[in-house]
């Protein structure tokens, strides 16, 4: 194992951009590629070198990362429990040298998490990082995680926003990112889904039959302002993925919705990062939630989760 499953990888290229679709907003070419690598090791730094919050107590657990991306996560997991069984799959494949690796307890797996989840086997974690956007319907998400975990089993689910709420900028409230960042919601809406956080409340993990959902929130440097060297590392990194994605995050949706030239996308990020590079102790904030299947728990009927799930987006909404 340890290489993407056999079958026609689908490859489009556009605006010098490489997608694997015709419709997945983010590209997946080596400039999207060398962003996820450092967001990864954002992600450690986060977790003082965990590569998960909640507790895997098995012998030989059986993980599954949804969106993988160049699977850096998968790979260090592999290596941190090498009894596991670790499944990784995307909807499109890197070129990160993933066929050449030797990992007999990873799968790399091309597979849509949109579809019905056809995996035979339980998992005692699953895992899903970065995707805010990528899902119109997180009640399926959920639903299909809930099913397919063990008794006791976990669901990890982190992400950042930078967006206008969610982003600092002292002094530039009036900003070309904070018009850059609207611009893509509203863009994101027209295609039916949230480049939001909005995937990541509670209420939602529990209606889904999650319990012990926790939620842990931090506020992360952009920049090299902070004194302390371990977040100045760390405001480094999360800089340099800021700048590296800018036009990753909007290019393919501006231009397909909101009538945006590429020109235009590319000239407006020029000006966002001359902004950034000016701002004063930018800062993010990332979000990470967990929640628990239950060890026994009376069943519930798909439909009667499905009503409650609905009624919870639409009240938080």
């Amino acid at each position: 194992m340890g290489s993407f499953e056999e079958r026609e990888i689908e490859i489009v290229i556009e605006n010098d951009r490489r997608y694997c679709n015709e419709t997945y907003f983010m590209p997946n070419d080596e400039p999207e590629q060398t962003r996820l690598n450092i967001i990864h090791q954002v992600y450690l730094l986060l977790l003082e070198g965990s590569l998960t919050s909640v507790p895997i107590t098995q012998n030989a657990p059986r993980i599954l990362d949804i969106g993988t991306g160049p699977g850096d996560w998968a790979i260090e997991m592999s290596g941190m429990y090498p009894n596991a069984t670790i499944v990784a799959s995307d909807i499109g494949v890197f070129d990160g040298g993933l066929n050449d690796l030797d990992l007999p307890n990873v799968s790399f797996q091309l597979d849509d998490a949109r579809r019905v989840w056809a995996y035979t086997e339980p998992f005692d974690l699953v895992h899903i990082r970065g995707l805010s956007g990528a899902f119109q319907d997180w009640n399926f998400i959920y639903q299909q995680a809930f099913q397919h975990l063990a008794p006791g089993g976990y669901i990890e689910v982190a992400d950042t926003d930078p967006a206008a709420d969610t982003v600092t900028l002292t002094h530039l409230d009036n900003s070309y990112f904070r018009d850059y960042t609207s611009a893509i919601r509203s863009a994101a809406e027209v295609a039916g889904s949230s480049r939001d956080l909005s995937h990541l409340r509670p209420c939602i993990l529990s209606a889904a039959g999650f319990v012990d959902v926790q939620v842990t929130e931090r506020t992360v440097p952009i920049g090299l302002w902070p004194e302390d060297p371990h977040e100045k590392t760390m405001g480094k990194m999360v800089l340099i993925a800021l700048l590296e994605g800018l036009e990753a995050y909007g290019l393919r949706q501006l231009t397909a919705t909101r009538n945006w030239t590429a020109e235009g996308v590319r000239d407006l990020c020029a000006k966002i990062k001359r902004e950034i590079m000016m701002a004063d102790k930018m800062t993010a904030r990332v979000k990470i939630i967990t929640g628990r299947k239950p060890i026994s728990c009376a069943p519930v009927k798909e439909q009667q989760r499905n009503s409650l799930l609905k009624r919870v987006f639409d009240t938080v909404d």
